[in-house]
């Protein structure tokens, strides 16, 4: 029994440290002068937090001037940890299940609050109904937004 407060301590260290804030982190392709013209967007969600973990904002799907498809983190966008190691998933789980291929589509690492435009391919349809803010390192989820 003295080895459960032990894990359970080591689990948190864990969490925390794997998914601490970085301030040396770079924007990979959430650059917002990478779409083209006017973005539009199709359909939106607000985050709702989980696991303990703030996330709030608005997250979008939709297309910009040359038609291609993106989802959009708005200017209001937050996590606790948005740090390069928390990881934005669409999916078509309100929980993502990285055993389930095929249910979820792997987007791109967060680096910073506010706005942020993340390329989506063609092929991920409406059928893709979430936007999944995950700490890959850690193996939590930290939100959801439902798009509508």
């Amino acid at each position: 029994m003295l080895l459960r407060p032990l894990f359970y301590s080591f689990f948190l260290l864990l969490t925390f440290s794997a998914c601490k804030k970085d301030e040396n982190t770079t924007p990979v392709s959430e650059d917002p002068n990478l779409i083209t013209g006017v973005f539009s967007a199709t359909r939106s969600g607000v985050f709702q937090e989980q696991n303990g973990y703030q996330a709030e904002g608005t997250a979008q799907i939709g297309i910009d001037g040359a038609n291609v498809q993106w989802l959009r983190l708005a200017p209001d966008f937050n996590t606790t940890l948005s740090t390069g190691a928390v990881t934005v998933y669409l999916s078509q789980n309100k929980n993502l299940n990285l055993g389930a291929s095929g249910t979820f589509k792997r987007l791109e690492l967060v680096t910073s609050p506010g706005e942020h435009f993340y390329k989506v391919d063609p092929a991920v349809g409406i059928d893709f109904k979430f936007a999944i803010l995950w700490c890959s390192s850690a193996g939590v989820q930290f939100g959801n937004a439902a798009l509508n």
